[in-house]
């Protein structure tokens, strides 16, 4: 990841210098936070599970690729910007590992990441000002322990809190392919998420879609900072070679993405004689797209992510027909590269109907269908839609999200601090 600088023209509320402390698993959007805290000279410390220059995986690197199982590439290639530095970081790798090797035998019980909070909170987040997290609530403890320690807190929602009851209403009406929580389930992570908000001084939402449904479960609106995703500029400047009649989905099969909708409406296209192919990028289960609610696409299966961008260069459009998604940073990958997006309203509010692409009903195989039909038939409406969707990226650059992130971070009050 490239070094990038941002604009730091805002005013905090005390005159405290900001010192932020992040929990965060995985790479999420490369390490886009500790990166930009860091390039800013505001990362305290960073916390994370395992990433590609983890030590424990230094030998793994010297395999020839033939002998790198995709998923360990994957996380090969998980590396940490060289903005943050080695010394600021501190993993779980090891615990982690552990923790899913017993979950194979069925031995695994609590938060794989519980050790890495445990460290955090006896290190008292490293002497920093603010703690930053975006898991959903697993780390709730940590957030106790920051509050009680006298830090400010701010959670970053990467879900929406609708998301288990409408994955338990699809998997009711879908039986066999996932497994159903119960509503006392439900109802416990619910519970956690509220206390954790009550926590949170800033809470980051990525998409009006998110911010409304956290007001419904009575989040007050002054607490909820608008930040929507970003993209590297290498991506607004990538030179698309469409394929006409490429239909892509990028993202793992599962009933939350709605795949099992892009399938029907595959089925309805075929059955219409309309010339396409619908291309689905990302890791499944075989024993799910073997159902017969599957059927219709090609499953390519998951790709490195240094050949994803080939991918979005080639396709004609994106179909992202999801019952529920935070934002969904595969559309604005997609318009940066020139394709109409057709997607669903509960997401990102990244595609405008009609302008950049097409806003269709959850769960409404029509729709999806004819919407496909109309963009790969009508070239004209298909290129014109893709240079609106060139200019729309526009709005989204790795620039506009980090004053966004840091303006809500500088709302804090850092007063007696």
């Amino acid at each position: 990841m490239a070094r990038r600088s941002f604009s730091m023209a805002h005013s905090s509320r005390s005159s405290a210098t900001l010192k932020v402390t992040v929990l965060q698993a995985g790479a999420r959007m490369h390490y886009a936070v500790p990166a930009l805290l860091a390039s800013a000279g505001l990362l305290q410390h960073f916390y994370t599970d395992i990433h590609g220059t983890w030590p424990g995986l230094r030998l793994l690197h010297h395999l020839p690729p033939a002998l790198q199982p995709a998923a360990l590439q994957r996380l090969l290639g998980r590396s940490l910007p060289d903005t943050i530095a080695p010394t600021s970081v501190t993993t779980c790798g090891r615990s982690l590992l552990w923790h899913r090797l017993r979950s194979r035998w069925g031995m695994a019980s609590g938060s794989p990441y519980a050790s890495l909070f445990q460290e955090a909170i006896a290190r008292r987040f490293d002497g920093a000002n603010v703690l930053y997290s975006n898991f959903i609530n697993a780390d709730l403890a940590a957030f106790q322990a920051a509050r009680q320690q006298g830090l400010r807190t701010v959670h970053e929602a990467i879900i929406s809190p609708e998301i288990p009851y409408l994955l338990a209403e699809e998997r009711r009406a879908f039986p066999g392919l996932e497994p159903l929580q119960s509503l006392d389930q439900m109802q416990a992570g619910t519970e956690r998420d509220r206390q954790k908000w009550e926590l949170s001084d800033v809470i980051v939402v990525p998409s009006p879609y998110v911010q409304q449904a956290m007001e419904r479960l009575g989040v007050g609106r002054d607490r909820l900072h608008l930040v929507p995703y970003g993209l590297a500029a290498d991506w607004l400047t990538a030179t698309p070679t469409p394929r006409p009649g490429r239909i892509l989905f990028v993202g793992s099969v599962r009933l939350l993405k709605g795949c099992h909708y892009l399938a029907a409406a595959t089925r309805l296209l075929q059955q219409r004689g309309v010339s396409c192919e619908v291309r689905v990028v990302g890791r499944y289960q075989p024993e799910a797209i073997a159902h017969p609610a599957f059927q219709g696409p090609t499953y390519v299966g998951p790709v490195p992510r240094s050949q994803i961008q080939q991918e979005f260069l080639q396709a004609d459009c994106l179909v992202f027909p999801t019952l529920c998604d935070s934002f969904g940073l595969v559309q604005l990958e997609a318009i940066a590269c020139g394709l109409p997006v057709i997607a669903t309203p509960h997401c990102g509010s990244v595609v405008r109907d009609g302008v950049e692409g097409f806003i269709v009903p959850i769960r409404d195989a029509e729709a999806l269908a004819d919407r496909m039909e109309h963009l790969v038939s009508d070239r004209l409406l298909r290129d014109q839609m893709s240079a609106r969707a060139r200019q729309r990226a526009q709005e989204f650059t790795w620039q506009q999200y980090g004053d966004r992130l840091m303006a809500a971070l500088h709302t804090l009050d850092l007063s007696g601090n």
